[in-house]
Protein backbone atom coordinates (compact mmCIF):
# COMPACT_ATOMS: atom_id res chain seq x y z
CA UNK A 1 0.00 0.00 0.00
CA UNK A 2 0.90 3.78 -0.24
CA UNK A 3 0.07 6.26 2.10
CA UNK A 4 -2.18 8.84 0.12
CA UNK A 5 -0.92 12.45 0.08
CA UNK A 6 -2.53 15.81 -1.58
CA UNK A 7 0.38 16.33 -4.03
CA UNK A 8 -0.63 12.77 -5.61
CA UNK A 9 -3.99 14.02 -6.99
CA UNK A 10 -2.45 16.91 -8.06
CA UNK A 11 -0.04 15.13 -10.32
CA UNK A 12 -2.83 12.76 -11.43
CA UNK A 13 -5.03 16.16 -12.30
CA UNK A 14 -1.92 17.97 -14.42
CA UNK A 15 -1.30 14.41 -15.92
CA UNK A 16 -4.86 14.22 -17.40
CA UNK A 17 -5.63 17.64 -17.85
CA UNK A 18 -2.29 17.60 -20.08
CA UNK A 19 -3.37 14.50 -21.70
CA UNK A 20 -6.71 15.84 -22.78
CA UNK A 21 -5.04 19.03 -24.11
CA UNK A 22 -2.65 17.23 -26.31
CA UNK A 23 -5.91 14.85 -27.80
CA UNK A 24 -7.19 18.30 -28.68
CA UNK A 25 -4.19 19.75 -30.33
CA UNK A 26 -3.50 16.78 -32.36
CA UNK A 27 -7.62 17.05 -33.24
CA UNK A 28 -7.10 20.50 -34.62
CA UNK A 29 -3.98 19.56 -36.12
CA UNK A 30 -1.63 22.15 -33.86
CA UNK A 31 1.36 19.83 -33.70
CA UNK A 32 4.15 21.88 -35.73
CA UNK A 33 7.15 20.63 -37.16
CA UNK A 34 10.28 22.42 -35.96
CA UNK A 35 13.57 22.05 -38.09
CA UNK A 36 17.02 21.59 -36.88
CA UNK A 37 20.27 21.70 -39.21
CA UNK A 38 22.58 19.25 -39.05
CA UNK A 39 26.22 20.17 -40.35
CA UNK A 40 28.93 17.41 -42.20
CA UNK A 41 32.32 17.61 -40.82
CA UNK A 42 33.40 16.20 -44.30
CA UNK A 43 31.69 18.54 -46.54
CA UNK A 44 31.31 21.32 -44.00
CA UNK A 45 27.82 22.20 -45.22
CA UNK A 46 24.33 21.44 -44.01
CA UNK A 47 23.43 17.55 -45.55
CA UNK A 48 20.85 16.39 -42.85
CA UNK A 49 18.07 17.87 -41.07
CA UNK A 50 15.98 16.49 -38.04
CA UNK A 51 12.01 17.24 -37.79
CA UNK A 52 10.87 18.12 -34.41
CA UNK A 53 7.51 17.94 -32.93
CA UNK A 54 6.25 20.99 -31.30
CA UNK A 55 3.19 21.43 -29.23
CA UNK A 56 2.04 25.28 -29.46
CA UNK A 57 -0.55 26.23 -26.46
CA UNK A 58 -1.61 29.37 -25.49
CA UNK A 59 0.93 31.43 -26.93
CA UNK A 60 3.72 29.39 -26.06
CA UNK A 61 5.56 25.64 -26.83
CA UNK A 62 4.91 23.33 -24.36
CA UNK A 63 8.39 21.18 -23.47
CA UNK A 64 8.97 18.25 -25.43
CA UNK A 65 9.98 16.28 -22.16
CA UNK A 66 6.65 17.14 -21.13
CA UNK A 67 4.08 16.46 -23.64
CA UNK A 68 6.14 13.36 -25.59
CA UNK A 69 6.45 11.32 -22.30
CA UNK A 70 2.57 12.11 -22.59
CA UNK A 71 1.72 11.08 -26.51
CA UNK A 72 3.61 7.68 -25.68
CA UNK A 73 1.24 6.90 -23.02
CA UNK A 74 -2.03 7.67 -24.41
CA UNK A 75 -1.24 6.26 -27.90
CA UNK A 76 -1.41 9.98 -29.37
CA UNK A 77 2.47 9.40 -30.14
CA UNK A 78 1.28 7.33 -33.67
CA UNK A 79 -0.47 10.45 -34.97
CA UNK A 80 1.97 12.70 -33.97
CA UNK A 81 4.40 10.87 -35.75
CA UNK A 82 2.66 10.48 -38.54
CA UNK A 83 2.14 14.10 -39.49
CA UNK A 84 5.57 14.93 -38.64
CA UNK A 85 6.63 13.04 -41.39
CA UNK A 86 4.18 13.95 -43.63
CA UNK A 87 4.89 17.65 -42.99
CA UNK A 88 8.48 16.86 -42.44
CA UNK A 89 8.47 14.84 -46.33
CA UNK A 90 6.35 17.51 -47.90
CA UNK A 91 8.17 20.93 -46.86
CA UNK A 92 11.56 19.74 -47.33
CA UNK A 93 10.68 17.44 -50.67
CA UNK A 94 12.59 20.35 -52.83
CA UNK A 95 15.44 21.10 -50.47
CA UNK A 96 16.25 17.44 -50.40
CA UNK A 97 15.69 16.73 -54.80
CA UNK A 98 18.45 19.51 -54.78
CA UNK A 99 21.14 16.82 -53.94
CA UNK A 100 20.73 13.27 -53.55
CA UNK A 101 22.91 13.27 -50.17
CA UNK A 102 20.83 15.12 -48.26
CA UNK A 103 18.46 13.91 -45.98
CA UNK A 104 15.31 14.13 -43.48
CA UNK A 105 15.57 12.51 -40.01
CA UNK A 106 12.77 11.59 -37.64
CA UNK A 107 11.97 10.48 -34.18
CA UNK A 108 10.37 7.08 -34.01
CA UNK A 109 8.83 6.04 -30.64
CA UNK A 110 8.87 2.34 -29.61
CA UNK A 111 5.28 2.85 -29.56
CA UNK A 112 5.38 3.46 -33.12
CA UNK A 113 7.26 0.58 -33.79
CA UNK A 114 5.26 -1.81 -31.84
CA UNK A 115 2.11 -1.12 -34.65
CA UNK A 116 2.31 -3.83 -37.54
CA UNK A 117 2.48 -1.55 -40.45
CA UNK A 118 4.64 1.49 -39.60
CA UNK A 119 7.47 0.62 -42.13
CA UNK A 120 4.50 -0.12 -44.74
CA UNK A 121 3.47 3.58 -43.67
CA UNK A 122 6.43 5.51 -43.76
CA UNK A 123 7.74 4.09 -46.80
CA UNK A 124 3.48 5.25 -48.72
CA UNK A 125 4.27 8.81 -47.29
CA UNK A 126 8.11 8.77 -49.22
CA UNK A 127 6.29 7.20 -52.18
CA UNK A 128 3.35 9.95 -51.92
CA UNK A 129 5.40 13.03 -51.44
CA UNK A 130 8.42 11.88 -53.55
CA UNK A 131 11.00 11.53 -51.74
CA UNK A 132 13.74 8.54 -51.95
CA UNK A 133 13.51 6.33 -48.84
CA UNK A 134 17.71 6.21 -48.85
CA UNK A 135 17.08 10.03 -47.68
CA UNK A 136 14.64 9.08 -44.91
CA UNK A 137 16.72 8.60 -41.35
CA UNK A 138 14.44 6.78 -38.48
CA UNK A 139 15.85 7.67 -35.20
CA UNK A 140 15.15 5.62 -32.15
CA UNK A 141 16.76 5.39 -28.82
CA UNK A 142 18.04 2.32 -27.33
CA UNK A 143 15.10 1.68 -25.25
CA UNK A 144 13.11 0.33 -28.32
CA UNK A 145 15.45 -2.98 -28.25
CA UNK A 146 15.47 -3.70 -24.56
CA UNK A 147 13.00 -6.37 -25.03
CA UNK A 148 14.34 -8.14 -27.82
CA UNK A 149 11.29 -7.71 -29.76
CA UNK A 150 11.71 -9.71 -33.05
CA UNK A 151 8.96 -7.66 -34.60
CA UNK A 152 11.13 -4.19 -33.91
CA UNK A 153 13.87 -5.54 -35.74
CA UNK A 154 11.73 -6.93 -38.59
CA UNK A 155 10.36 -3.76 -39.13
CA UNK A 156 13.72 -1.77 -39.02
CA UNK A 157 15.70 -3.96 -41.35
CA UNK A 158 12.56 -3.56 -43.78
CA UNK A 159 13.40 -0.09 -43.79
CA UNK A 160 16.88 -0.32 -44.21
CA UNK A 161 16.51 -3.10 -46.80
CA UNK A 162 14.25 -0.23 -48.47
CA UNK A 163 17.42 2.34 -47.95
CA UNK A 164 16.00 4.52 -44.67
CA UNK A 165 18.57 4.55 -42.81
CA UNK A 166 18.27 3.86 -38.84
CA UNK A 167 20.13 6.69 -36.23
CA UNK A 168 20.78 5.21 -32.75
CA UNK A 169 19.45 8.20 -30.47
CA UNK A 170 20.67 9.24 -27.12
CA UNK A 171 23.57 7.08 -27.18
CA UNK A 172 25.26 6.41 -24.14
CA UNK A 173 22.62 6.85 -21.80
CA UNK A 174 20.23 3.68 -22.10
CA UNK A 175 21.71 0.06 -20.60
CA UNK A 176 21.56 -1.99 -23.40
CA UNK A 177 24.75 -3.90 -24.03
CA UNK A 178 27.57 -2.63 -25.99
CA UNK A 179 28.17 -6.50 -27.09
CA UNK A 180 24.77 -6.84 -29.33
CA UNK A 181 25.44 -3.16 -30.89
CA UNK A 182 27.06 -4.69 -33.39
CA UNK A 183 24.17 -6.95 -34.04
CA UNK A 184 21.56 -4.18 -34.38
CA UNK A 185 19.93 -2.51 -37.59
CA UNK A 186 21.56 0.94 -37.05
CA UNK A 187 23.77 3.21 -39.18
CA UNK A 188 24.37 5.76 -37.33
CA UNK A 189 25.03 6.38 -33.76
CA UNK A 190 23.97 9.72 -32.08
CA UNK A 191 26.07 11.11 -29.29
CA UNK A 192 24.18 12.41 -26.31
CA UNK A 193 24.29 16.03 -25.10
CA UNK A 194 25.71 14.92 -22.02
CA UNK A 195 28.50 13.68 -23.43
CA UNK A 196 29.60 16.87 -25.51
CA UNK A 197 28.25 19.31 -22.53
CA UNK A 198 32.17 17.12 -21.17
CA UNK A 199 33.81 19.14 -23.04
CA UNK A 200 35.14 22.91 -21.98
CA UNK A 201 38.11 24.26 -23.17
CA UNK A 202 39.17 21.64 -25.52
CA UNK A 203 41.65 20.63 -23.67
CA UNK A 204 40.48 17.49 -21.80
CA UNK A 205 41.16 14.09 -21.87
CA UNK A 206 37.65 12.45 -22.19
CA UNK A 207 38.26 8.42 -23.18
CA UNK A 208 34.57 7.61 -23.04
CA UNK A 209 33.90 10.06 -26.38
CA UNK A 210 36.95 9.03 -28.46
CA UNK A 211 35.76 5.36 -27.40
CA UNK A 212 32.40 5.70 -28.45
CA UNK A 213 33.64 7.13 -31.87
CA UNK A 214 36.37 4.90 -32.29
CA UNK A 215 33.94 1.73 -31.73
CA UNK A 216 31.11 3.71 -33.95
CA UNK A 217 33.83 3.95 -36.66
CA UNK A 218 35.16 -0.01 -35.99
CA UNK A 219 31.52 -1.49 -36.80
CA UNK A 220 31.61 0.72 -40.02
CA UNK A 221 28.93 3.32 -38.38
CA UNK A 222 28.86 7.02 -38.84
CA UNK A 223 28.63 9.42 -35.33
CA UNK A 224 26.84 12.64 -34.59
CA UNK A 225 27.30 14.49 -31.85
CA UNK A 226 24.14 16.58 -30.33
CA UNK A 227 24.29 19.71 -28.01
CA UNK A 228 27.32 21.22 -29.93
CA UNK A 229 26.96 24.57 -28.30
CA UNK A 230 30.78 25.90 -28.52
CA UNK A 231 33.82 26.20 -30.66
CA UNK A 232 35.98 24.42 -28.46
CA UNK A 233 33.53 21.23 -28.92
CA UNK A 234 33.86 21.90 -32.42
CA UNK A 235 37.46 21.61 -32.75
CA UNK A 236 37.77 18.45 -30.24
CA UNK A 237 34.88 16.39 -32.00
CA UNK A 238 36.30 16.75 -34.89
CA UNK A 239 39.82 15.76 -33.65
CA UNK A 240 37.93 12.44 -32.57
CA UNK A 241 36.64 12.49 -36.21
CA UNK A 242 33.27 12.54 -35.77
CA UNK A 243 31.21 12.95 -38.64
CA UNK A 244 28.21 15.29 -38.08
CA UNK A 245 27.22 18.14 -35.77
CA UNK A 246 24.57 19.27 -34.51
CA UNK A 247 23.32 22.05 -32.04
CA UNK A 248 22.32 25.54 -30.65
CA UNK A 249 26.14 26.87 -31.81
CA UNK A 250 24.68 26.62 -35.58
CA UNK A 251 21.25 26.45 -35.32
CA UNK A 252 18.20 26.13 -32.78
CA UNK A 253 14.74 24.39 -33.86
CA UNK A 254 13.35 26.67 -35.95
CA UNK A 255 9.76 26.34 -38.40
CA UNK A 256 9.48 25.38 -41.85
CA UNK A 257 9.52 28.99 -43.41
CA UNK A 258 12.96 29.84 -41.29
CA UNK A 259 14.86 26.89 -42.48
CA UNK A 260 16.51 27.91 -45.28
CA UNK A 261 18.20 30.87 -43.77
CA UNK A 262 19.08 28.42 -40.85
CA UNK A 263 20.54 26.24 -42.94
CA UNK A 264 22.54 29.17 -44.39
CA UNK A 265 23.33 30.38 -40.76
CA UNK A 266 24.72 27.45 -39.76
CA UNK A 267 27.24 27.04 -43.07
CA UNK A 268 28.61 30.11 -42.34
CA UNK A 269 29.36 28.77 -38.92
CA UNK A 270 30.94 26.09 -39.64
CA UNK A 271 32.91 27.81 -42.20
CA UNK A 272 33.70 30.69 -40.04
CA UNK A 273 34.88 28.44 -37.25
CA UNK A 274 37.40 26.38 -39.84
CA UNK A 275 38.17 29.80 -41.41
CA UNK A 276 36.96 29.41 -44.54
CA UNK A 277 34.56 31.33 -46.64
CA UNK A 278 31.32 30.62 -47.80
CA UNK A 279 29.83 32.07 -51.07
CA UNK A 280 26.05 32.11 -50.36
CA UNK A 281 23.06 30.39 -49.10
CA UNK A 282 23.39 26.41 -49.83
Amino acid sequence: YLRFRPEMMKSLVERTELEAGLRLAVDAGQIAVHYQPIVSTRSGVVVKVEALARWERDGGIVPPAQFIPAAERSGLIVDIGTEVLLKGCAELKPWLAEAPERSLAVNVSGVQLQHGDFAELLLAVARNTGVEPRQLVVEVTESVFFDDDCHVIQQLTALRNAGVRVALDDFGTGFSSLGRLQGLPVDTLKIDQSFTSMIHTGDETLPILSCMIAMAHGLGLSVTAEGVETAAQVDYLMKLDCDSLQGFLFSRPTPGPGLQSAIARSNHAFAALRGERVSGPR
